[in-house]
């Protein structure tokens, strides 16, 4: 379980730190030829790894897509097919929280972006509010499928919502609850 937060946290950290200039990345501001441009990673390398999480549900590739993505913004959504297979077709939920993420971004246009608070995860999740409720069931379906999986970003995500109140009636009892449940995770 360590070695997961190390993961995401990794993730999370490659993700901020590894951004290109905001005025780059704003949603339709960016220019064709810096859509074209692959930083930091050859293309055979990245259709390797599509090819291993596609066909294998390698969880090295994804998180190596993760990472190119986190290079490359103006191609981030291109990850959400990826997210998809590898937790719809090979059954690894502890990447629901990444297809949620995904799926927050694609309909917001908003970055996830965390500095290691809650406050910054609270700020995000915000964004929960601006779908429509077809598209808060599916979203949250991912989380509520990465909970029964025992994910701790997932179930995070749940306890946050839930507490806050955020897209949804504010319920304290499932906070709690989801609460003890990442309590008894960390112990192990």
């Amino acid at each position: 379980m360590k070695t997961l937060r190390i993961v995401l946290l990794m993730s999370c950290f490659s993700f901020i730190f590894c951004q290109e200039k905001k005025e780059d990345v704003k949603k339709g501001n960016g220019n064709k030829e810096e859509f074209k441009k692959s930083k930091y990673f050859k293309e055979e390398r990245i259709k390797d790894n599509k090819y291993n999480v596609k066909y294998n549900g390698d969880e090295h590739s994804f998180s190596e897509l993760e990472l190119y993505y986190s290079y490359n913004n103006l191609r981030k959504e291109e990850l959400l097919p990826y997210a998809l297979i590898i937790v719809e077709k090979y059954k690894k939920y502890k990447y629901c929280t990444a297809v949620f993420n995904n799926l927050i971004e694609f309909y917001t246009g908003k970055e996830f972006q965390y500095d290691g608070t809650e406050k910054s995860l609270i700020l995000f999740l915000r964004n929960f509010e601006q779908l429509n409720i077809a598209q808060k069931q599916y979203v949250l379906y991912f989380l509520e499928l990465g909970a029964e999986n025992r994910d701790f970003g997932s179930l995070n995500f749940l306890k946050l919502l839930n507490r806050e109140g955020i897209g949804m009636k504010k319920n304290m009892i499932k906070a709690d609850n989801l609460q003890n449940i990442i309590s008894s995770i960390n112990k192990k």
